[in-house]
């Protein structure tokens, strides 16, 4: 702090000699510079009670929540869009899985978008423009600083002392910038902030074995949800026996062994057969439908198959979604096929995302809009696709009127898992219960999603004939209890916390302290929000306590949640 002040003396004195020797007939220029001065000083050391980075539905109820209680809070978001996957993404806060468990910021925002269009019901999925400002009328009603175009520096981007985070450095146009804060919150889908200020943290599968969890690791092959068919199998490879693209050679490791795979990303358009209001699916760069081969020969066994004889729908290759509570009814959302083998996750693409640098994640960036695109380019026009297929498709188009700035696209890529932090307790699949059963007394929400996990890997694998086919492993949906049904479950506070011992003053929202099996029932925007929610308070009650946020008074927070309408548990 010393050598900052020092500088500062350094630098003002050195204005003065200026004004001395050159500005003396020219004061309004010596204005300007120790005003620009001032707002450097102010904006490259700021010192905030809590900096939430990333805004995502947590990061964004995160600090709301911390300013509302009286909190000094930035908010520092690493793009050029707001809002996240429900916003920037396209999906809202539609994955709720059972009705009146969400209340707090995430209804304040649902009722917001309910009064634009003059209606009683939620709407939970909007106009993406509508989201977007609703997000932004909620900001501006409290005292936060929002900041654009801030992702963290790639090196040297935590400055801590023992288990206290002391400031990060985020990287704008105009170079480095610090920020100070008792409390810090990463929000972020990925996890930057916790990975570089050296939380424990693990991705991809546990095995079964590590926590006695009956989903975990690896899954049986052949499993019929969302996978070829099994009657009547896809070719892996060209005649010659090189593979398609798409897939990759096999054997399938050992059924609940453990693995770096990642679940399928994805993009979410929003799509309309409202034909005043669409634009042509792109044609990515690049485009060469040898690529979607595989694809090619899915199609030709689903026609020969007799499933569907003239081809098969665009709503059989992927889901085709109303927009959840969306009162005009002429805009959906394209999500993955639950009976299609080949859809619009971009299966074994996102290898080296969750540890990669920037550069290393836009190209895995672009991978998924090469396959995307690509997927709807091939249905929509190759002539080997049945006739019926690409009138199916081509009866859609993008949204003209949604993120008319990114040519209609979504921006924010569905990155559906990366990094997940490892706390002293880790939330499983036997900590899924529902709060019928099991009333937490460190409850600070809801979850009521089921275990949602989507195809893993895509292997080439051995037929009854000894052919290569085709095979999707590691996709899943269960309810909170065995059967399909699910429960409202309570959400620990623990989930938040990194080990004591590594960081006492980071709170993480999203990527909590969860096996993969856990964190893909928690994967969801609704739950995403209360976690921030909590995650928000929290900050402002250890900043304001001056306590790590491991010893923040459970009874304290929960009284504050109920006071802002969050339910912590399901009657």
């Amino acid at each position: 702090i010393n050598a900052e002040y020092g500088a500062i003396a350094i630098i003002v004195e050195g204005l003065l000699m200026l004004y001395l020797h050159s500005f003396r007939n020219n004061p309004m220029l010596l204005m300007f510079l120790l005003i620009s001065f001032l707002v450097w000083c102010i904006h490259s050391q700021s010192i905030y009670d809590v900096v939430v980075y990333g805004s995502t539905p947590a990061g964004i109820a995160a600090a709301i929540s911390a300013a509302r209680e009286g909190s000094r809070v930035a908010l520092l978001e690493p793009t050029s869009y707001l809002g996240g996957m429900a916003v920037a993404g396209g999906i809202g806060l539609r994955d709720l899985g059972v009705e009146g468990t969400l209340g707090g910021i995430g209804w304040e925002w649902i009722q917001l978008n309910s009064q634009y269009y003059g209606v009683s019901s939620p709407v939970y999925q909007p106009d993406m423009y509508v989201g977007n400002a609703n997000f932004l009328k909620l900001l501006k009603a409290v005292p936060v600083d929002l900041v654009y175009n801030s992702p963290l520096r790639e090196s040297d981007s935590v400055k801590k002392l023992g288990t206290k985070i002391l400031s990060i450095y985020t990287q704008n146009a105009t170079g480095a910038l610090e920020w100070k804060a008792k409390v810090f919150v990463d929000a972020s889908y990925e996890g930057d902030l916790a990975r570089f200020a050296g939380a424990s943290y693990t991705y991809g599968r546990e095995a079964k074995s590590q926590y006695n969890e009956a989903f975990a690791g690896v899954r049986p092959t052949f499993n019929p949800w969302g996978n070829f068919l099994p009657d009547f199998p896809t070719p892996a490879t060209y005649p010659n026996g090189t593979l398609f693209p798409y897939i990759k050679q096999g054997p399938i490791a050992a059924e609940g062994s453990a693995d770096k795979n990642l679940e399928g990303f994805s993009y979410r358009l929003c799509i309309t057969n409202n034909q005043s209001n669409q634009v042509p699916f792109p044609r990515p760069p690049g485009y060469n439908p040898e690529d979607f081969s595989l694809l090619q020969a899915f199609l030709k066994t689903v026609v020969e198959s007799k499933t569907y004889p003239n081809g098969p729908p665009l709503d059989f290759m992927v889901q085709v979604l109303d927009y959840s509570g969306y009162p005009n009814k002429n805009k959906w959302d394209l999500c993955d096929g639950l009976g299609s083998g080949f859809t619009s996750d971009a299966i074994d693409q996102a290898a080296g995302y969750v540890e990669g640098t920037y550069a290393e994640r836009q190209a895995v960036i672009d991978k998924h809009y090469y396959y995307v695109a690509g997927f709807l380019t091939f249905l929509s026009t190759d002539p080997s696709v049945p006739p019926a297929t690409r009138e199916s498709v081509n009866r859609y188009g993008m949204c003209k009127d949604q993120w008319v700035e990114n040519n209609h696209w979504p921006p924010q890529l569905y990155v559906r898992e990366a990094l997940r932090i490892i706390g002293d307790t880790v939330f499983t699949q036997n900590d899924l219960v529902p709060s019928t059963r099991l009333k937490r007394n460190d409850s600070i929400g809801l979850g009521s999603w089921g275990v949602d996990i989507h195809v893993v890997q895509r292997i080439a694998v051995k037929g009854k004939d000894g052919t290569l086919i085709a095979d999707n492993e590691g996709q899943m949906w269960v309810g909170v209890t065995d059967g399909p049904q699910t429960y409202p479950y309570d959400l620990p506070y623990y989930l938040l916390l990194p080990k004591r011992a590594e960081l006492t003053n980071l709170l993480v929202p999203v990527c909590s302290s969860s096996s993969h099996v856990a964190f893909n029932s928690l994967r969801v925007e609704p739950t995403y929000v209360q976690l921030g929610q909590a995650a928000g308070n929290a900050a402002n009650l250890a900043a304001k306590g001056n306590v790590a946020v491991q010893d923040v008074s459970i009874t304290q927070l929960q009284t504050i949640l109920m006071a802002q309408g969050v339910k912590l548990h399901w009657e």
